[in-house]
Formats: C-alpha cells, structure tokens, sequence
C-alpha cells in the first residue's frame, strides 16, 4: 500500500506497477523486456526498483524458466497501492490513517480528507465462498451499474472491481434518496471511498448491531424493517446479506447500513428469495438475542411481497436487456477467478518447495 516513510513508493514504482498492471492481461510473468519497452529508465533501475517492490511485498520478481529471463508480477498489494495512490493524487484523502476492520472480503481503512474529517475506504478482496454465493447477481448487477458503458471484450473485469462498483452505485442511489447509509466519495479499481460513520471516539466507526444492546429492541426492529421495506420499493435495491453484522448504531442510537457490494437490482429473479431471507436475517436476530416478540417474516415480507412483483414486472424488459451482456459478464468473472485460483494454487505449490528444500 501507500507507506509513509522509509522505504514508500514512489511516483517512479507507481509508473512501473501501472505498465504491470497494463500487461498483466497478457502475461502471467511480465518479462523485464516488456517493461523495458514501456517505461523511460534503464535496465539498471528497473531491475533496482523491481528489487524494491519486491521487498515491499508488492510484487514477485524472479528468474522465469520458461522466459529464460527475470519476470515479475503484482500481488494484491500492489492494486491496492494503484488505488490509494490515485485517491491521493485526486485529494479524496489527505493522510491514510490505520487497518480499522479486515476479513476475507474487504479490508477497510480510515483516512483524513483535506477538511481533517475522517472518512473509510474499503479495499474489496476476491474470496471464493462469496463469489460462489453471489456470481449471478453480481454479473447482473455489475452490468445494471455500468449501462451500455460495459464492454466486456475490453474491460478488465474481475470480482473486486465488480463488487466495488455495486457497492458505489448503490450508496450513490440510496444516500441521494436520503437513506441512511454512508455517503460515497469515490471509487478506484476495487477500492470506495465513503464517509465514516463514527462512534464513541474519532476514526472509529460507529459499533455493529450485534455487539451492542438497543435500549428499545422492539422500536430498533421496527425502524429497521421500516427502512428496509422502504428501501427496496423506493431505492430498487434488495441488500443480499442483511444481518446484525452490517447495520451500525451510533451513539445517538441512529441506524446505518452497510455493506452493500452483493446487493441485487429489484428486477432480479432472486430479488424476493433475497428481500425474505433479509427480513429473517433481522428478525431471528432480535429474537435471539432478546427474547422479545418479534413479527413473523413471512407476514413482514407479504407486506412488500405484491409491490416487488410489480416493480418486478414493470422493470422486466430492463432486466432483459442487461440478460444476455450478464451471461457474457459472468463467464469473464469465471475466467479471472479461475486465473486467481490458479496463481494461488502455484503458489502455495511453490511455497512446499521452498520449504522442503529448507528442511
């Protein structure tokens, strides 16, 4: 990523990681040559910085048999570095702050923007379970987000990026209709930046509804089916995964909703299955934890249930036309994940290797 100090980037890396980032379409390994070709610096700083980037853990860079020369590729590490470079560079942050949340599907930062407040930026990762549970309707999705814009033959598409752009069209849509979620500021690659929704103390994101208790359970229930009803049939979006882990409470006691990269347009097909088991999601969870008595989800969903299908129906010659671009747009997701899958599968390959030699 951007460092501060010591051993950061510089505008130079940053020239070379953006060439790698043009070729890796085509190469695996991008050979030195190949660089070489596109960039204005000799062997000798190319083979320095490279060095460089390697031992920031940007990139790999070693000796290729099959090219029989030095060849070099990008981690994870090194888009995301592309992306917060490109933040910077566009004032969408001052000074990049801490990791402040980090799973198997995004990683999230806090940052100060130029007006000294503090702002998130979610970095969206590739994570196999995920992508299976969702790959349909993020092709859709991600189609409905970019139009007729999306030229799938030209395009560098993969799962981060896609999920990046759903979750900044659907925070664009919902913040405008004056929903309560977090303002969106920008979008790079597979990184968005969005307001932050702050807690107790400053740079701190407001807690999740699972690790705090609601003084009202019942009111707290109600707001959120309300808000969610409402932002279905005004907002057009189902969530995809609404749960206590992805609503946040702020001090005040308001609620936020977050997370929204598997949302799904209301003209999906799996638009009502996804609407219900939302509902649930919530319900079970204020039952659980307490003990009151919640509405049954079914009758909850049957509230919406017939406007959906209208909105359903009313919208279905969009979702047709968006139909088949999706198909194509899922085969090149299928395609990068397969490309994704086979890298790691060599690497760890590699690593046994290495280590069996060690010992």
């Amino acid at each position: 990523m951007v460092e501060d100090g010591g051993d950061a980037v510089d505008k130079r890396d940053v020239a070379i990681l953006r060439a790698m980032e043009g070729l890796s379409r085509a190469f695996e390994w991008i050979p030195e040559d190949k660089l070489l070709e596109r960039l204005p610096m000799d062997y000798a700083e190319l083979a320095s910085r490279l060095e460089k980037l390697d031992r920031l853990g940007l990139i790999e860079y070693r000796y290729i048999d099959l090219y029989q020369t030095y060849a070099a590729r990008m981690k994870e590490r090194a888009y995301d570095t592309l992306a917060l470079w490109d933040m910077k560079k566009h004032d969408v942050y001052e000074r990049l702050g801490t990791v402040i949340g980090e799973g198997k599907e995004a990683t999230i930062l806090n940052a100060k923007d130029p007006d000294d407040e503090f702002i998130v930026i979610k970095l969206h990762r590739y994570h196999a379970p995920e992508f299976r549970r969702i790959k349909k309707t993020l092709a859709y999705a991600a189609v409905k987000v970019r139009g007729e814009e999306l030229q799938v033959e030209d395009h560098r598409l993969d799962v981060p990026r896609a999920k990046a752009q759903v979750e900044m069209r659907v925070l664009q849509v919902l913040n405008s209709k004056g929903f309560p979620v977090p303002e969106p500021r920008s979008i790079n690659r597979h990184a968005v930046a969005m307001d932050m929704i702050e807690g107790n103390a400053p740079g701190i994101p407001a807690p999740l509804l699972a690790k705090v208790k609601v003084k009202n359970p019942e009111d707290a229930l109600e707001v959120i089916l309300e808000d969610y009803k409402e932002m279905v049939l005004e907002g057009h979006y189902v969530h995809g995964d609404l749960s206590e882990h992805n609503i946040l409470v702020t001090p005040d006691g308001e609620l936020y909703y977050v997370d929204w990269p598997q949302a799904v347009p209301v003209e999906h097909p799996s638009a009502p299955k996804l609407c219900y088991r939302d509902i649930r999601n919530v319900i079970q969870h204020f039952r659980r934890k307490y003990r009151i008595d919640a509405p049954d989800p079914k009758e909850v969903y049957n509230e919406i249930a017939d406007d959906l299908q209208a909105l359903m129906e009313e919208k279905r010659e969009e979702y047709e036309e968006h139909k088949e671009a999706a198909e194509k747009t899922l085969e090149r997701l299928e395609e990068s994940v397969e490309r994704v899958e086979g890298d790691r599968e060599r690497e760890a390959g590699r690593r046994e290797v290495e280590e069996d030699r060690v010992s």
